[in-house]
């Protein structure tokens, strides 16, 4: 038993490793260690016990204890990735709501971290293993007595006690062996609970009298929400940055409402969409449930809804948000650094939208802008900035971000400028269509990304003010002029697009009872609140000098 209890030090010393390397949260090294220890004194010491079995204890020691640690290791590369452990929604939505070429393109982009993790899980786990081998080597040329009942009544309490740990629940859902069962469990039972919801909605759309909705606009209208990909502002020479990446907006700056001071609920997009399109919000995130969305409402007011995507059309419960659409076009097919994946390729789609003679028409085109891997995001043409040697790679260097970061930042920049390009055409197109109709077009970004800003990381980032830091703009056939200060009070307003809804709601001149006026940021009505990144108060950094 002297032997087993070296064993399960060693072990715990390799999870102790983790924790260092800034791979597991203090918290759950110790539940995994207590876990660990408990698992290897009982079933351990009743094979020592009872059956004196040394080669099952090695078999055992060899087969737990490298799960042990590749769990910490994945969960050690989660966290730096997101920004988060593993088991909010957003990361939940991430790992399972994707497909072969997604997954393909994220193991390329972070294959540097990939591979920093798998090193640190091959080098603990044989150092560990190799000191056990020394143990067990130490322990073969010993004479060893027969276990007495002190041994027995202690292996019998320590198998008791892996059993009782099982029955609390956050101790079971941190075993390896479960944890990520439980967590797929927990994402199936969450898309059905969407698809029950949803099915719900869409049949109280027979009877939608309780909603309240009254159309007070023209008698021709269209609207046009373009939802960005993973695109930040600090990097769009529209909000001041060094680079010209947004030449094409840079250029109708006077047609466009700008809006400096906007984030996003969450840094992932299905936990920010669920808010941005639903009455949902960060106080109250699962109101969709029970509330209709955008759609919804646009159809009850007369509207024909369409859906553009360059997104997987298999894409959880965005997925069935676009289904409620009246037309749904998804031009991914999921064929990775394929041309299809570009969003240019949204033109033509997006061109049939705006011909059709429906008067009032809300078109939602959702993009996979800038999304990671960076470089799959753009034509080869539109490789402006690689290998720069500028102010801004002077800056990143002198910050001490990595050449692979700074490579990473180039790509970003490229995809944010073939992203102008796309903006700026799809806002040429609607100019163009047809000029006796009111039409708005609003841009935002789901969520940003961290690429250098601060730190050696490039992709989501629940933990890092970029992640959440997003672009906003608004483009009016029929916008009334505005005096200067007029004009900068409203483009400098706060807002969290968790309430983008009723920015929505206001342009589609939808009256109902699920529209608030204070919380649409064109409304005179308006009024900011408190703003929240990753549960904690959201303040603002210095604005980016224009």
């Amino acid at each position: 038993m002297l032997i087993l209890f070296c064993r399960v030090l060693f072990s715990i010393a390799g999870l102790l490793l983790f924790f260092l390397f800034d791979q597991l949260s203090a918290n759950e090294c110790l539940k995994l260690s207590v876990l660990l220890a408990a698992f290897l004194l009982g079933v351990g010491g009743v094979l020592h016990a009872w059956r004196r079995s040394p080669s099952a204890i090695s078999v055992l020691v060899r087969v737990v204890v490298p799960v042990f640690y590749l769990d910490a290791a994945i969960k050690g590369f989660l966290r730096g990735y997101f920004g988060m452990r593993p088991n909010p929604n957003a990361v939940l939505q991430a790992m399972f709501a994707t497909d072969q070429a997604e997954t393909g393109e994220f193991l390329l982009h972070n294959s540097v971290a990939l591979a920093q993790a798998a090193g640190c899980f091959v080098l603990v786990t044989a150092a560990v293993l190799l000191a056990d081998r020394q143990l067990q080597r130490w322990h073969a040329a010993r004479a060893v007595a027969a276990p007495g009942l002190p041994q027995k009544c202690l292996a019998a309490s320590m198998a008791v006690f892996l059993v009782l740990l099982h029955v609390n629940t956050t101790m079971r859902r941190e075993n390896p062996a479960l944890f990520w069962p439980l967590r797929y469990q927990q994402y199936s039972a969450q898309l059905q609970a969407m698809q029950s919801m949803q099915h719900a909605l869409t049949a109280a759309m027979s009877a939608p009298r309780d909603w309240d909705v009254r159309y007070a606009g023209e008698d021709a209208r269209t609207v046009i929400l373009v939802i960005g990909e993973s695109t930040n502002r600090a990097s769009m020479s529209l909000y001041g940055y060094p680079r010209a990446t947004t030449p094409q907006l840079d250029a109708m700056r006077s047609k466009l409402l700008v809006f400096n001071d906007v984030i996003s609920p969450a840094a992932s997009t299905v936990e920010s969409m669920m808010t941005m399109l639903t009455p949902a919000d960060i106080g109250n995130p699962d109101a969709w449930m029970a509330k209709p969305n955008l759609l919804m409402l646009a159809e009850a007011a007369g509207y024909k809804t369409f859906w553009v995507s360059n997104q997987t059309r298999n894409d959880g419960w965005i997925g069935l948000l676009a289904g409620e659409a009246d037309e749904s076009d998804f031009i991914n097919y999921g064929t990775g650094r394929g041309e299809n994946n570009f969003d240019g390729n949204l033109f033509q789609p997006f061109a049939h939208a705006l011909r059709d003679e429906a008067p009032k028409k809300l078109i939602v085109v959702h993009l996979l802008g800038a999304h990671p891997s960076y470089d799959m995001r753009y034509p080869s043409r539109f490789a402006h900035f690689d290998r720069a040697h500028d102010a801004v790679s002077a800056q990143m260097e002198h910050q001490g971000r990595s050449s692979w970061i700074r490579n990473q930042r180039d790509e970003y920049d490229n995809a944010i400028r073939y992203g102008d390009y796309v903006l700026g055409t799809l806002i040429g197109m609607t100019e163009k269509a047809k000029t006796d109709r009111a039409a708005s077009l609003l841009f935002v970004s789901d969520h940003g990304q961290e690429v250098g800003y601060s730190r050696n990381h490039a992709g989501h980032s629940a933990s890092d003010k970029s992640g959440y830091e997003i672009p906003m703009l608004i483009w009016d056939n029929q916008q009334a002029p505005q005096s200067a200060a007029v004009r900068a009070a409203l483009e400098n307003r706060p807002y969290q697009t968790d309430k983008l809804d009723a920015t929505v709601l206001g342009l589609l001149k939808i009256e109902t009872r699920y529209y608030a006026a204070q919380d649409d940021i064109l409304s005179s009505a308006f009024l900011p609140v408190q703003r929240f990144m990753n549960g904690l108060r959201y303040q603002r950094a210095a604005p980016l000098a224009r």
